[in-house]
């Protein structure tokens, strides 16, 4: 339950305290210590999200921040072709099955990754292999139409094509899915498009908020899925950074608003900040650039969304990558799942937003202005609550 309280201070001006019921009880954003990232995301009309693995849901500690916290989950790796057709011959939907059930039960929404990723070494052997294009659509048709009809109705947004970019350049991406003929971003949109037409359908690529000239190139490519009329909705931006990579605030904030211009959604999909482990400055350097990337999609009226590429510290995928010295400690919550100055700052700033866009922009209200600001807010924040299923903490 949200409600929304208009108070007059002093006078003509007036004040708007908006509170939330939520998981961790009553929210009241002046106060961001009574409320949790969920709470805070349903004021603002964002989605706050994580991931999740299926051997994660019996970790009863694990579950309980993650309901308590977020309202949206991607499945890290159970809805990857990789994971649900290893072998041609084979099928098996065990992961994303638990994954998607336990969602829905807990009133999370979820972020269907992804049914095209466009890169060798993460598409299974055999479809790789394909060397007639032919066959490859035909296969790559009947893999979107299992995986897109079995979750209808669950999952309402896709991932639809993941990384069709190179992962440090700005020409396509060393995959088999480009010896397709013609469009073939297009023509997969399209297909999923066909299977579940109410679906959000997403692009999604990685480095383009660091990799030099990478965001025009996608730009480019967006922009030509929009003139050719191809069904997309959103554009995922990854922001996996670097450990001592500064984030430019700015420039985030104006990559973000290239792609609403095109009359798109949207958002951030993989965040990770790692910093380096003997640095004794490291995690409210860290929580300065979480900070960045939070006011970044909050200037943005058409970013719906930041994820974080996994809960807690112990589950980031960026240890096991043998690239940066670990530990890594990238997310908001460490090895014990308790929260990080980097979660501090993310729900500061999210409260402060959410009590500054209550405030009246110029002026003061009086009298009726403030029965007609109460009204709108109340409306606006049930319209909200509406679109959304509830969370369920237990």
């Amino acid at each position: 339950m949200i409600t929304v309280v208009t108070t007059i201070i002093g006078g003509p001006g007036f004040r708007a305290a908006v509170s939330a019921q939520g998981t961790s009880g009553e929210c009241h954003p002046s106060d961001p210590a009574t409320c949790t990232l969920a709470d805070l995301a349903d004021l603002l009309g964002i989605r706050i999200g994580t991931t999740l693995e299926d051997f994660e849901i019996v970790d009863s500690d694990y579950v309980a921040t993650l309901r308590r916290e977020f309202t949206s989950v991607t499945p890290e790796n159970a809805l990857k072709a990789y994971s649900i057709r290893p072998t041609q011959s084979s099928w098996d939907f065990s992961a994303g099955d638990a994954v998607v059930d336990y969602s829905v039960d807990a009133g999370l929404e979820i972020r269907g990754h992804t049914l095209v990723w466009a890169k060798d070494e993460y598409t299974p052997a055999w479809l790789a292999g394909l060397t007639d294009p032919v066959a490859l659509w035909t296969a790559t048709q009947e893999h979107v139409t299992q995986v897109m009809s079995r979750y209808a109705d669950r999952v309402r947004r896709w991932d639809v094509v993941n990384e069709p970019l190179a992962t440090l350049g700005t020409g396509p991406s060393d995959s088999v899915f480009w010896s397709l003929a013609g469009d073939w971003i297009g023509d997969v949109f399209r297909l999923a498009d066909s299977i579940d037409p109410t679906a959000e359908l997403w692009i999604n690529e990685y480095g383009t908020d660091w990799v030099p000239g990478k965001h025009a190139a996608y730009l480019s490519l967006v922009r030509d899925l929009v003139e050719s009329d191809v069904p997309i909705d959103g554009v995922g931006l990854q922001v996996h950074r670097l450990p001592g990579s500064a984030v430019d605030q700015a420039l985030l904030e104006q990559q973000l608003r290239d792609f609403t211009s095109l009359g798109l959604q949207v958002a951030v999909t993989e965040l990770d900040v790692p910093v380096a482990p003997t640095d004794p400055g490291a995690l409210e350097w860290q929580a300065s650039q979480y900070r960045k990337v939070m006011a970044a999609c909050l200037a943005v009226s058409g970013c719906r969304e930041v994820t974080v590429w996994g809960l807690s510290d112990r589950d980031t995928w960026l240890d096991g990558l043998g690239v940066f010295s670990t530990p890594t400690r990238p997310l908001l919550f460490d090895d014990s799942l308790r929260p990080k100055p980097a979660y501090t700052a993310v729900r500061d700033l999210m409260a402060q937003t959410v009590v500054r866009r209550s405030l009246p922009t110029t002026g003061g209200f009086a009298g009726s202005e403030v029965l007609t600001a109460w009204a709108i807010l109340t409306l606006g924040v049930a319209l909200v609550m509406s679109t959304r299923r509830p969370r369920r903490t237990s």
